[in-house]
């Protein structure tokens, strides 16, 4: 089905046939762009050779669209380029036309199948990769035909064959076909060619963007060495490169910062943010706090801030579940902690894979959307999911634990919050040394029961053999 595009649409597609000549060879690319960036700025590259300008508005502007059609044509002229233009009222008509006629073609909005009805069916495999809008098959890829008049059995033949087969020669022969009969016979790729054979649009026209570098610099008056006044310069950078990123929905996912000190060298420093941001306030903060970290040797006579985009970030928020921090925030706190205590001194607690008792790892904070906390993915569990969790305590309290032939049958404790009683069941021994089998570890030296007494309490408590003294090491809830 062909999409639903707007009745006074008018394109207009440049073709540059192939030439010998090197320089040429080597200019096309540009030169079709350059033409192309003169007329509109919706304009996509099919190819290198091959571009399609969406000139719908320009009818006021400049006039009809034979007028545009001869600018156009003058242009590439002008830049010693030959190329085939065409204008109709689909990209697939001025595609098909610019390739297969030379000079200007213009047709008139709704005559698109009619101007395309001579043209040689062959065409279609010279733009099928171009313009795909559909997965396309292999160019070997062979369909087959059920049996026709003469053949016994099907028939396995290349997809062009077929259509030459069954004697089409024009691209109005294709499209006059039953389109239900055709794909029944060739597949889904025999819509895409019919639709194009009628000169419909499949696909709307992308228009290109140009690569843009997110890139500022300060020559200062007089030298820096301080951080306060080069807040003021980072302030001054930041401020326009963040309008230019929300202008492009984008976000700085790296900052450099590079600092041409009087000694004619040069300080970089990188820093990959957690989450795409553009706050001024948060990225000039990260970047001084880094900079309190890592101080430059000498004073200061050039700042220069460069920024890697990445397609901004977008957040749905939830009604019934608390707001989190932004990213901005919890990166500004995480840089204030790491500069203040040192990067390997705060984060995320991670079990690791051993059985010492206690061992764990730390691993940065996310600061991201993917975060669990507040998650409106997170599906609220119900209580028959719910799970017991184990609260080790932070020091091991000291109990007294009563064992008849090997197994706990009482725990008492005199610390305040920790109650006591019989044990009605019990689970263990489990004896660990931690890392038993990494070279020179010890002998078992610690047996650890679960058991539960009789007030409904449930610890583990362990026995270590080394002092031969019992602990109660964590409460299961």
């Amino acid at each position: 089905m062909p999409s639903a595009l707007p009745p006074n649409s008018l394109y207009a597609c440049l073709y540059r046939p192939p030439d010998l000549s090197a320089n040429s060879a080597s200019s096309a690319v540009s030169s079709l762009v350059a033409i192309a960036q003169e007329f509109s700025p919706r304009y996509e590259r099919h190819r290198d050779d091959l571009v399609t300008i969406d000139v719908s508005g320009l009818t006021r502007l400049l006039g009809p669209a034979r007028t545009i059609g001869e600018d156009m044509r003058r242009e590439a002229a002008a830049r010693g380029v030959r190329a085939h233009v065409a204008i109709a009222g689909t990209q697939t008509a001025a595609l098909l036309l610019a390739i297969a006629r030379p000079g200007l073609t213009i047709v008139a909005p709704g005559d698109e199948a009619a101007a395309l009805a001579p043209l040689a069916i062959g065409i279609l495999e010279r733009v099928i990769d171009t313009v795909w809008a559909e997965p396309a098959p292999p160019r070997d890829a062979a369909v087959k035909t059920p049996t026709e008049v003469g053949v016994k059995g099907p028939t396995t033949v290349g997809p062009y064959a077929v259509l030459q087969r069954w004697g089409l020669k024009t691209l109005g022969e294709l499209a006059a076909l039953p389109s239900a009969e055709l794909v029944s016979r060739l597949g889904r790729p025999a819509r895409a060619w019919q639709a194009m054979a009628r000169g419909e649009d499949r696909w709307p026209l992308v228009p290109m963007l140009e690569e843009e570098r997110f890139e500022a610099s300060l020559d200062l008056e007089w030298p820096i060495s301080d951080l306060e006044p080069l807040s003021f310069v980072l302030t001054r950078l930041l401020e326009p490169l963040s309008t230019r990123l929300e202008r492009r929905d984008r976000g700085a996912a790296v900052l450099h910062v590079l600092l041409r000190l009087v000694t004619r060298d040069t300080t970089a420093r990188r820093l990959e943010l957690p989450t795409p941001m553009r706050d001024v306030r948060a990225l000039r903060t990260l970047a001084l706090l880094d900079l309190e970290a890592h101080p430059a040797e000498a004073a200061i006579d050039r700042v220069t801030i460069v920024i890697d985009p990445t397609p901004g970030r977008v957040v749905q928020h939830t009604l019934y579940t608390r707001a989190q921090p932004t990213p901005e925030q919890l990166s500004t706190l995480l840089a204030r902690l790491g500069a203040l205590m040192g990067q390997d001194r705060f984060g995320v607690p991670v079990a690791v894979d051993t059985d010492r008792p206690g061992a764990f790892t730390m691993a940065p904070f996310a600061t991201g959307e993917n975060v669990s906390l507040g998650s409106s993915q997170s599906p609220v569990p119900s209580p028959q999911s719910l799970l017991s969790a184990l609260r080790r305590c932070r020091q091991p309290v000291p109990a007294r634990v009563a064992v008849a032939d090997g197994r706990p049958v009482r725990v008492t404790t005199d610390r305040r919050g920790f109650t006591g009683g019989a044990v009605t069941h019990c689970a263990g021994p489990w004896r660990t040394s931690g890392e038993w089998w990494a070279e020179g570890a010890g002998p078992w030296n610690r047996d650890e029961w679960d058991v539960s007494l009789s007030d409904g309490a449930v610890y583990r408590v362990f026995r270590d053999r080394d002092a031969d003294r019992w602990f109660i090491d964590a409460i299961v809830d």
